[in-house]
């Protein structure tokens, strides 16, 4: 289903626009606001006198004449995006890998009975690490990456999150036959600690490709989809609002980690509003006792020297087109580290371009 672009006329009315198009004066305001931006929206019962153009969904009634020319049908619901991602380990001050990841996104938002959906697909994936050993580690993931990053979404109607999958058991089935094929790949193993690891690492993706929930979840761990499915998808009501968010560890082992996110205004038009989010660690928002377990087991005795202090920082700087509601570009640092002892890098930049 497609929005179609409404052109006022001098003598138009809510009530005589709705009236051409078979619908009420309140679906005909509330979707319309549901779309535009923040300063086309319709407040009261008067059209405001500097709107042009009212959103309307295309159920209109077949028998309106094609030769309508106040009618347009807006083409704008479909987006490109290219990702750039390095994450480097470093050890001390030696860097230990390096791995650079360069993706495409094709992005579809569309409507379904009144519901908002997004289509998502990973149709460009590129991998580079350093030391090559990596490689075949690195594989297996953007394998999963290729079945869990193609999704059909329904909206979360408060926040812009994945709500539910709708094609969830197309994925399921894309994984079942992935699984099937690992096992497959890799029966030659004969060395006990790689085929356990192998168990390990399909029973871990089993559980959560066999349960929706914890699907959506992990997906929305992924860097793309934390910062494409947002509030403003859904809203332009309290975009600068602080929040809360949980981070996963890199270095351990994906322990959570309970972060404050304060957002500051960088710039701002009738049309974009450019952001600024920068964490803050919340007291006792992790379990030190779990970290320094895994610390004293991973690290101490490649790093020799004993767990200092953790910590983990995120800054994010992006833009958002509050009319067509799309994220436009955005650019995030996360440095995660043991004070002076272990530290992880990832930067990502986000890029919409054109479809």
């Amino acid at each position: 289903m497609e929005i179609i672009e409404y052109e006022i006329q001098q003598d138009d009315t809510l009530a005589s626009i709705a009236e051409k198009h078979n619908i009420t004066v309140e679906e005909l305001v509330n979707f319309h606001n549901q779309h535009c931006g923040i300063t086309q929206q319709i407040i009261g019962n008067e059209i405001p006198f500097h709107v042009m153009l009212i959103l309307i969904n295309d159920f209109i009634n077949e028998d309106i004449s094609e030769s309508n020319t106040n009618v347009q049908i807006a083409h704008d619901y479909q987006a490109r995006y290219r990702c750039e991602q390095s994450v480097m380990t470093y050890v001390g001050d030696i860097m230990m890998n390096h791995a650079d990841t360069k993706r495409e996104f094709f992005v579809n938002k569309y409507q379904e009975n009144g519901e908002s959906l997004v289509k998502v697909e990973l149709i460009e994936n590129i991998i580079e690490t350093y030391p090559e050993q990596m490689n075949e580690a690195v594989e297996l993931m953007s394998d999963i990456d290729l079945i869990a990053c193609n999704l059909e979404t329904g909206l979360d109607s408060h926040s812009g999150k994945i709500k539910y999958i709708k094609n969830y058991n197309e994925v399921l089935e894309k994984w079942k036959r992935h699984k099937n094929n690992l096992a497959s790949k890799y029966s030659y193993l004969r060395n006990p600690t790689s085929s356990n690891d192998l168990k390990t690492f399909i029973t871990i993706y089993d559980d959560i490709f066999n349960h929706q929930e914890k699907l959506i979840s992990w997906v929305n761990t992924k860097m793309f989809f934390d910062l494409f499915f947002d509030k403003y998808l859904v809203t332009n009501k309290k975009l600068t609002d602080d929040f809360k968010r949980t981070a996963y560890s890199q270095l351990f082992e994906g322990l959570p980690v309970q972060l404050n996110f304060r957002q500051d205004i960088i710039g701002e038009t009738p049309e974009t509003i450019n952001l600024r989010k920068v964490s803050e660690m919340q007291d006792g928002g992790y379990d030190i006792d779990s970290f320094k377990k895994i610390y004293t087991e991973k690290f101490l005795p490649l790093v020799k020297y004993k767990f200092s202090e953790f910590k983990l920082s995120c800054r994010e700087n992006s833009t958002y087109d509050l009319v067509d509601r799309w994220i436009t570009k955005s650019d995030v640092t996360i440095i995660e580290e043991i004070k002076n002892n272990v530290k992880i890098m990832i930067t990502y930049k986000l890029t919409k371009i054109e479809a």
